[in-house]
């Protein structure tokens, strides 16, 4: 495989994007941040699950 690059990875998105347009949200910054809030979420769940019970 050759180099990756954003572009690459851009095209992925935008047809992953038009293909589940009916059961994913729009891309955005109010779906950025509610997916920023929900991953912070449940890496505050791990830090308290490795807080409890050690590494």
């Amino acid at each position: 495989m050759g180099d990756f690059t954003i572009e690459d990875m851009l095209a992925i998105q935008q047809a992953l994007q038009e293909k589940y347009k009916d059961k994913w949200e729009p891309i955005g910054p109010e779906a950025g941040k509610h997916k920023l809030l929900w991953m912070l979420g449940e890496v505050g769940e791990v830090i308290d699950i490795i807080k409890k019970n050690g590494d």
